[in-house]
């Protein structure tokens, strides 16, 4: 008997997405044992690239085959990667409960199009907000 604190539309449903918990443990399981990353305690370089490597397939295969791209398995990583990219970018600017949608040059009109002293606040707030990413990106490795 399976219970279910949440509202359901279909009682079956939920005997289906609990068919998914065998899936998960067994990837689970084959990530603990097979990995073995409490084990791994070599220094040699090649060895820790090659537990970098796998682990990180491990991970790419469990990200894509939920979202339905599991044929991305085989691509390279250049090709996943651009592959993955969305097809259609869109801006969103929330502002006191509204939201806009804006295309790039929707929002570049917008931000050129208004009075000189919001201009001036705006690029003071994106040097801020660049100059603080440029500070994250300085040690982007472990000490």
């Amino acid at each position: 008997m399976l219970l279910s604190a949440g509202p359901l539309s279909d009682p079956a449903f939920g005997r289906q997405e609990y068919a998914l918990r065998t899936t998960i443990e067994e990837r689970h399981r084959q990530l603990k044992c097979f990995s073995d990353l409490e084990a791994f305690t070599s220094l040699a370089f090649r060895l820790i690239v090659n537990q970098v490597v796998l682990l990180t397939y491990s991970l790419l295969q469990w990200y894509l085959l939920p979202i339905g791209r599991g044929e991305l398995n085989t691509k390279t990583r250049t090709r996943t990667l651009e592959l993955l990219k969305p097809a259609l970018m869109i801006i969103l600017i929330y502002y006191k409960g509204y939201i806009a949608y804006l295309s790039p040059l929707e929002h570049q009109e917008l931000v050129l199009t208004l009075h000189q002293k919001a201009q001036q606040k705006i690029l003071a707030k994106t040097r801020k907000f660049c100059r603080s990413l440029a500070n994250q990106l300085t040690r982007p490795r472990a000490p």
